[in-house]
């Protein structure tokens, strides 16, 4: 099983409708696609959430997260200018992949 983890720095896009946001991946959650999800806040040199769902198909789910919310017309510009999406390996944390960031040059060497 996977972790797919997205960060969101609402701070970095003012407007942000995080009320729709947080519907939406409630909606995620509850998709077959998801076997356990985790949603937290914090702050940390500014307000963040993460969103964190637990899967055995992560690309299927990742396809998914971006057509509802990365490429939806209300949220998903804001969405590219305040999150970094990333997927554990089968290892846990110690090996992921960055899925998306709102700086195209991190994870870049």
């Amino acid at each position: 099983m996977r972790a797919l983890s997205i960060q969101v720095q609402p701070a970095r896009a003012p407007g942000f409708d995080l009320v729709r946001l947080r519907a939406e991946f409630e909606q995620i959650a509850a998709s077959e696609l998801v076997q356990h999800h985790s949603f937290a806040e914090g702050e940390d040199k500014g307000p963040y959430l993460n969103f964190t769902f637990g899967t055995d198909d992560a690309a299927a789910l990742w396809e998914l997260i971006q057509a509802r919310i990365y490429d939806d017309d209300g949220i998903g510009a804001h969405m590219r200018r305040a999150s970094m999406a990333l997927c554990s390996s089968d290892a846990g944390w110690d090996d992921y992949t960055i899925l998306y960031h709102f700086n195209p040059e991190a994870g870049r060497q």
